[in-house]
């Protein structure tokens, strides 16, 4: 019986360090050409910031909503259909910014489901 809950830990560990990478990767792939992920960055030098850094988006996400769940489904709904009445920053980033294109056709509900899950960490 041990031996079996061991083995079923260390795949439920397996799962999650494989979706977290999954996660890791997608959001280089479809979030960084936007949204700065390291203070380091060369477009915050060069004040190129094409959207709120993740960084803040991610705190901002985090205040506003009490559980994890309902962040995560916020930040999948709002990436896929995106609107000003579901914009949780201030008026200001919008006009800076200007509002999210949707990711509709650029990413899976479920891609996007591991980078909020990965964003969250």
């Amino acid at each position: 019986m041990k031996k079996l809950l061991l083995i079923a830990l260390c795949l439920s560990a397996t799962t999650l360090i494989a979706a977290s990478e999954r996660g890791e990767q997608l959001t280089d792939e479809k979030c960084t050409s936007c949204h700065m992920t390291s203070s380091s960055s060369t477009k915050l030098k060069n004040g190129e910031m094409g959207a709120p850094p993740m960084w803040g988006v991610m705190k901002k996400v985090k205040s506003h909503f009490k559980t994890k769940e309902d962040g995560v489904s916020f930040i999948v709904d709002y990436t896929m259909d995106p609107s000003e009445d579901k914009m949780i920053f201030p008026p200001a980033a919008k006009e800076h910014f200007g509002l999210m294109p949707s990711m509709k056709g650029s990413v899976t509900t479920e891609e996007m489901k591991l980078i909020a899950e990965y964003l969250y960490r």
